[in-house]
């Protein structure tokens, strides 16, 4: 008795805090910026975690996502060429038990649907592939809180095999895994149960303070033939004024909830070869499918007031407009990207138990679903079968959901891939090149020769579109200078455009002339060049000009002469620099040569 007294008041005193945890602002870190990938954040000062397009499966950088799309799009119609799929029936069950034992075989039996009502034998290929069980509220015990050691796994786990009956030998169990009132259960047929590779379990908790099990998400992935695949069974916060509280568990569990990436696992896009590098975690949205199910809690938004009357006439379908997750789709605030079968089935709770009547003193509610997502590239490859709950089924104020899932499975020839890869790329490739423009120059040197001050002299070069495709080309400036061109060089036409087959002479006229003669005199610079000429989206071409400037005191400032004391052609550029550093003036040799 203490002990439940001291349990009680714990998770009393811990639920204040609980809601100051949620309702601090940046409180949960998510590391992606959904902004860049045309999503918007749910809140302003926060980052949240959603499903990422890169068709990888890992988080990498893209150069250019449009020719990725244009390769994944090309390897997507010639997949028959090295990828073998087919289709695999999975039974997907959900069930909040309220903390009660297990119900009766009959009732078990009743919920998985497929259990022969006699004995008789059911043929194997009629029974679904995979089994994939999650319940919520199992161990309700205060010390299963305290101690974290729910043990009531094993009665479920021996009541649903139980029921089986005759089919019961027809499944291999692939995985378990319990968080004191969370547990999910995975089955494969014994035919296919070889196909079945890589798998593991997890569980988080998100409950009080953000972690406790009271609340949280178990999961398994598995790796079927060449298809990862992720189940998550989550149980969300309660009450109707909750919803935040529930898109923020959601983007939580899908940040926090992790499994081990290993060496050879195949990508979660069966049209993408093998990542050289991966990271060594492998999140739920790394995966072809994931599967999300559970007691998520969303309520119906408001209370009309004649919500019973609306169920009892059967038209319980014009309250889904009403549902808190529903519109947290549609505002992408969670779930989003996730795809549901029509619900045609009446609220799941709150029920009185023992019966099939609604708590009047609750709204009712779907707060028990079935949810899925497809990884981009992979869209189709879930489809529902049927999607309905049990309410004959009595012993918990929830009813236990179920469908039935046709999911896409395949098999791949890596080499046949990597063949076809390669084969992409060089079409690519034979693509581009032939959309690059191309140019012959028929040369690459221009050569003024010697040039003297106020010589215009002009040299032509002759340049070729020997390509396919229209050509636009310029002369560019460099880093090194501001325009594309020195000041005694004029480049006719500078820039324009050739159809193919065209060709055009450009015209480099040089002259040097008081505002560049004096740089060219004192050999400070040189009458040479290399110039960069660019086509749009082609290459570049360099041309090189160059010449031989006969030295002259035309454009020499007599700050220069007056330290000179040969005669200025003559003089090399360190002849320049000895006289300018000497600091003796003499009259300038072209002055008392006149």
């Amino acid at each position: 008795t203490t002990l439940y007294i001291m349990a009680d008041r714990i998770l009393n005193d811990f639920a204040a805090v609980d809601d100051i945890y949620y309702a601090l602002p940046n409180i949960h870190y998510f590391p992606f910026d959904m902004s860049k990938f045309g999503l918007k954040n749910l809140q302003a000062d926060a980052e949240v975690y959603m499903p990422i397009a890169d068709p990888s499966g890992y988080i990498t950088a893209t150069v250019n996502p449009t020719k990725e799309a244009w390769i994944l799009h090309a390897l997507k119609k010639r997949r028959t060429e090295f990828l073998d799929s087919h289709s695999i029936n999975a039974f997907v069950g959900t069930w909040n038990v309220n903390g009660r034992a297990p119900a009766s075989s009959e009732s078990l039996a009743q919920w998985l649907g497929f259990v022969p009502i006699d004995s008789g034998q059911t043929a194997l290929t009629s029974l679904p592939e995979l089994l994939v069980l999650g319940f919520q509220e199992l161990d309700v015990r205060a010390e299963a809180f305290v101690y974290n050691n729910a043990v009531k796994d094993v009665e479920w786990t021996d009541a649903i095999e139980g029921c089986m009956g005759s089919t019961q030998h027809a499944y291999r169990k692939l995985a378990s895994k319990q968080l004191i009132g969370m547990f999910i259960m995975v089955y494969a047929r014994i035919d296919v149960a070889e196909l079945v590779s890589d798998v593991q379990s997890a569980s988080i908790g998100c409950g009080i303070m953000g972690m406790v099990g009271n609340k949280g998400a178990v999961a398994v992935r598995m790796v079927y033939l060449d298809t990862p695949l992720c189940f998550v069974c989550s149980h969300l916060a309660h009450d109707a004024a909750q919803a935040d509280r529930r898109n923020a568990q959601f983007h939580d569990l899908c940040k926090r909830l992790q499994f081990t990436a290993k060496d050879g696992a195949p990508a979660a896009d069966p049209l993408v070869p093998l990542a050289h590098s991966r990271p060594p975690l492998v999140t739920v949205f790394d995966h072809s499918y994931l599967l999300w199910i559970g007691d998520l809690n969303y309520r119906l938004a408001i209370d009309t007031g004649d919500m019973a009357d609306i169920i009892a006439r059967g038209e319980h379908q014009s309250l889904l407009g009403l549902d808190q997750l529903r519109i947290a789709m549609m505002n992408k605030q969670a779930f989003f990207g996730f795809e549901e079968a029509e619900i045609a089935f009446a609220p799941t709770y709150k029920y009185i138990l023992g019966t099939s009547a609604y708590d009047e003193g609750r709204r009712p509610a779907w707060c028990d679903r079935v949810l899925w997502w497809t990884r981009p590239g992979c869209e189709g490859g879930v489809r529902s079968i049927s999607y309905d709950s049990v309410d004959a089924i009595v012993t918990s104020d929830h009813k236990p959901v179920r469908s039935r899932l046709a999911l896409d499975v395949w098999k791949v020839n890596a080499e046949c891939r990597q063949a076809v890869y390669l084969d992409v790329l060089r079409e690519l490739d034979r693509y581009e090149n032939e959309c690059i423009p191309t140019a012959t120059l028929d040369a690459t040197t221009v050569e003024f020769g010697d040039v003297s001050f106020g010589q215009l002299i002009r040299k032509s070069l002759r340049m070729a579109n020997s390509g396919q495709v229209p050509l636009e080309y310029s002369f560019v400036a460099t880093p090194s200078r501001p325009h594309y061109a020195p000041a005694w060089l004029r480049i006719t036409p500078d820039s324009g455009m050739l159809l193919p087959g065209e060709a055009v002479d450009l015209s480099f006229s040089v002259l040097v002339d008081e505002r560049t003669s004096a740089a060219l005199s004192t050999h400070a610079e040189d009458l040479s060049d290399i110039l960069v000429l660019h086509l749009d989206r082609g290459r570049d071409y360099f041309v090189q000009v160059q010449g031989r400037y006969l030295t002259s005191v035309y454009g020499t400032s007599l700050d220069v002469l007056v330290h000179c004391k040969t005669a200025v052609r003559t003089m090399t550029r360190d002849d320049f620099e000895q006289c300018l550093d000497s600091g003796q003036f003499s009259v300038p040799k072209c002055v008392w040569m006149s």
